[in-house]
């Protein structure tokens, strides 16, 4: 039976067991990510993940690495727009080392200066890894025309400029800001004891004082969509264009009416673009839609990736079938999209660390963690109408936004869009 407890000073501990299993999940949240940069912070979240397995007041990097792999464990990291995670993977018996080691990184990293220096071209490396790659790039891009200047448009990596600006000074101090413990969750799954873990938790972050460390916390802007265009003319063999439109936040009444029409629209092999676009007309291979959605905004995304001389047409076929989905989407399609969220949601109640990153994430959206029989009942109440009307609002809340990274006549491709 899943727990979840607060501390006193406001740290949200879940343990949720799993009997059977040999090994556990576990992992620590915060509420910092892109949204809580200023602009001269761009790209700090990320930064300071990193530089957090790069030595603490008792590890250095090396034994960091060393000591979780000599007992088969997995530790890793992640930076979002919202938040922040370390996670570890190891068997039961290890549970307390990893514990130990994640609560080190997470409260106690060093910032060495020659590290600092190190790390900053290792990200420079990984931002021009993703813009090199066309498949990120235009994803770059849609971001920065949908939200416009709002930090959901910026790249979570930052850019070169902003990386190479920030100062073992504001890790410190956006880490005292951002990693307060009103705003952390420590999660587990797996086999797991449930008192010895909270115990533990207890007596790693009962140190941890809430008050002073995050009143300083601005509060997150409400993004505003935009739209737009933009092409980034590259002499490559495949055209990508990827399209936003304004779609659902989490938090809004039509958000699961917005999962479903995404799913409908592009997110399997029976959807209506993979049919239209890859089956029945062979003009792209890779071809979905997705709903991109944050606790206080959304997007309707699609992608394709096509022939320069295909991507109009393809575009103009995108254009078509959200059209379409607007009068004529069937409840046999409506029933099928329904079937694939349940399928998914239901596949990852088997693992323990996406059982952890569920709970965290609907703990930091809703404060409250939304249960299977919940989410399966929200999932049943979305009717064809519903869907239909995700699809208007879609086309008529706002312009699109086209990103197109590839040789491509824009103008067209824009006009059968619409932008």
């Amino acid at each position: 039976m899943s727990e979840l407890h607060t501390l006193s000073n406001g740290v949200r501990v879940y343990i949720d067991p799993m009997p059977g299993l040999e090994s556990t999940a576990l992992g620590i949240w915060a509420r910092a990510g892109t949204l809580d940069e200023s602009l001269a912070e761009h790209g700090i979240a990320h930064l300071l993940e990193h530089m957090a397995f790069k030595g603490t007041k008792r590890r250095n990097a090396r034994d960091i690495a060393e000591e979780i792999e000599a007992v088969g464990g997995y530790l890793n990291a992640a930076t979002s727009h919202q938040r922040t995670g370390y996670y570890a993977r190891v068997l039961k018996d290890d549970m307390p080392l990893a514990l130990d080691i994640l609560t080190d990184i997470f409260s106690n990293p060093v910032f060495d200066p020659l590290e600092l220096d190190k790390e900053k071209d290792v990200v420079l490396q990984e931002i021009g890894e993703a813009w090199d790659n066309p498949d990120d790039a235009v994803f770059e891009i849609l971001s920065a025309l949908s939200w416009g200047g709002h930090p959901l448009g910026r790249p979570i990596l930052g850019t070169a400029q902003s990386v190479k600006a920030q100062s073992r000074e504001a890790l410190f101090a956006f880490m005292e800001r951002q990693y307060a413990p009103d705003e952390v969750i420590v999660a587990a799954s797996g086999a797991v004891d449930t008192e010895a873990f909270l115990r533990s938790v207890e007596t790693y972050f009962s140190i941890r004082q809430s008050g002073q460390s995050g009143m300083d916390r601005h509060p997150r802007a409400k993004p505003t969509y935009t739209g737009g265009v933009k092409h980034e003319r590259r002499e490559i063999e495949q055209t990508h264009i990827a399209i936003a439109l304004p779609g659902a936040a989490a938090r809004d009444d039509n958000y699961f009416a917005m999962r479903i029409f995404a799913e409908a629209l592009g997110g399997g092999m029976a959807s209506r673009l993979f049919q239209t676009i890859r089956e029945e007309r062979g003009l792209a291979y890779s071809v979905y839609a997705f709903a991109d959605c944050f606790d206080d905004g959304g997007l309707l995304g699609i992608y394709a990736g096509t022939d320069e001389s295909q991507a109009v047409e393809t575009v103009n076929l995108i254009r078509e079938t959200i059209d379409s989905m607007t009068t004529t989407t069937m409840q046999v399609e409506i029933d099928r999209a329904r079937a694939m969220l349940k399928a998914s949601l239901l596949m990852s109640l088997e693992s323990p660390a996406a059982r952890i990153e569920a709970a965290s994430g609907q703990l930091f959206t809703f404060g409250e963690i939304l249960s299977p029989d919940i989410l399966r009942e929200r999932l049943d109440g979305v009717t064809v109408t519903d869907v239909r009307n995700c699809a208007i609002s879609a086309l008529v809340s706002g312009p699109p936004s086209i990103a197109v990274v590839g040789p491509v006549n824009i103008e067209a491709l824009t006009e059968k869009m619409g932008g």
